[in-house]
């Protein structure tokens, strides 16, 4: 119950009632709520918060410290010993592509991945989507979304718009920024023609692109004309040897090539660049028994190659984003894909930092992902430490969504749903 005091306007107990409610009821409408004794672990602090407070006014966190004292109307939440955390990032998301968005708006936040950068989709259904959870109607995680994804010829799925020229490719950018995008992503046909107009145009239009680099050019290229971020560790395979059919005969002189200079150029280049990588290892992983025994023998050593490559780029401080591809249990496989990044060497602040505060660096954009007065009021609670163990995120105790708190029960209610 909200405890502040409304003055009830003149003209009766009735109207003043029905106008007490009426502000009740609007959207965004809320008390303060003050999170106490709380341990802030935000990895763009050198060290844990121990015994903070943790401020919101409506969505917004408005103060944070030791020392500050609630407000004697706010909802008080004591999260002794507890770790008040980010809200997480999926940054490679299908929300509605090939697949109905069913639950996964609200599965997403079930696990606390209160952001989302969805890759590729029908941007009429991510549009309608969006616009239900701002007014409500759905409970789910902040949205930051491509369209259609632009690729070249032939057109390899539904959701892809093709672009083969260079006037195509503007023609497309300028379409895509009107309709309200928030980036442009590309896939492995684009043409370098199309590729290198769309770099340019996404510039002119203050947009980033990002995705597959084309298969006609190489990693250094792409990120040295611009390329904002690059997806899948795998694909880094496929750009030295475009044709899928020698691609299994030519894996191991690949391997050889990428653990010498010609890899450590890579990763030299997207450094000094500042190209963001999201490898998407769960999404690779997931796939590998797809296809029967025999391949799936042949993806089980690529993935054991992939882990070493990720070492290397670990160990060359690429900045790492974390993102999962996949297309169900969502916010579940993203848990596992950090286990899978602490697996090849980074370390859990490393890669809660990947998966908060470097998504807010590379949308440029507020959001869930730090805790900072002026931020979002979008943060998880979880009962033990993520920093000494990557896996306590799966403790999670309560989330605030946009300043709307979430407990237990209401996250259990939320996993457990089922698309009609």
């Amino acid at each position: 119950m909200l405890k502040k005091r409304i003055p009830i306007p003149q003209g009766g107990r009735i109207f003043g009632l029905l106008f007490c409610w009426l502000l009740l009821a609007t959207p965004g409408f809320a008390e303060s709520i003050a999170i106490v004794n709380g341990i802030i672990v935000d990895p763009s602090r050198a060290q844990p918060d121990y015994n903070s407070t943790v401020l919101i006014e409506k969505d917004k966190i408005v103060a944070i410290g030791a020392s500050i004292k609630p407000p004697t109307d706010a909802r008080v939440i004591d999260a002794r010993g507890k770790y008040i955390v980010p809200g997480l990032w999926d940054m490679h998301a299908h929300l509605a592509a090939l697949t109905p968005i069913g639950v996964a708006p609200e599965h997403y936040v079930a696990y606390g991945v209160l952001g989302v950068r969805d890759m590729g989709g029908y941007l009429d259904q991510l549009t309608k989507l969006k616009a239900d959870i701002s007014a409500g109607k759905r409970i789910g995680p902040d949205i930051v979304l491509s369209g259609p994804t632009l690729n070249g010829p032939p057109q390899p799925a539904p959701f892809h718009r093709v672009v083969a020229t260079a006037a195509e490719a503007r023609a497309a950018v300028d379409e895509l920024k009107t309709a309200g995008v928030d980036f442009i992503k590309i896939h492995r046909q684009t043409t370098r023609e199309a590729f290198y107009a769309i770099a340019d145009e996404t510039r002119k239009q203050h947009l980033t692109v990002a995705g597959h680099v084309p298969l006609v050019m190489t990693w250094t290229e792409a990120s040295d004309a611009g390329m904002h971020s690059i997806e899948h560790i795998q694909t880094i395979f496929e750009n030295l040897e475009p044709d899928p059919s020698k691609l299994a005969a030519t894996f191991p002189k690949l391997m050889e090539r990428l653990k010498g200079p010609e890899g450590d150029a890579i990763w030299t280049t997207m450094v000094r660049n500042g190209t963001w990588f999201d490898p998407t290892m769960v999404g690779y992983e997931d796939s590998i028994d797809a296809k029967g025994p025999e391949i799936g023998k042949l993806r089980r050593a690529a993935f054991a190659a992939m882990k070493l490559l990720m070492q290397r780029a670990i160990s060359s401080r690429v900045r790492m984003l974390t993102g999962t591809d996949i297309l169900e249990r969502h916010g579940e496989r993203l848990l596992h894909e950090f286990d899978l990044l602490v697996s090849v060497g980074m370390t859990p602040k490393e890669v809660l930092a990947a998966a908060t505060v470097n998504p807010t660096a590379a949308l440029n954009r507020d959001g869930p992902g730090r805790i900072a007065t002026g931020a979002p009021a979008s943060l998880l609670i979880v009962d033990a430490d993520p920093l000494a163990d990557i896996a306590n995120l799966r403790k999670l105790s309560s989330v605030v969504l946009r300043g709307k708190v979430l407990d237990s029960t209401e996250l259990t209610r939320l996993k457990d749903m089922k698309a009609p």
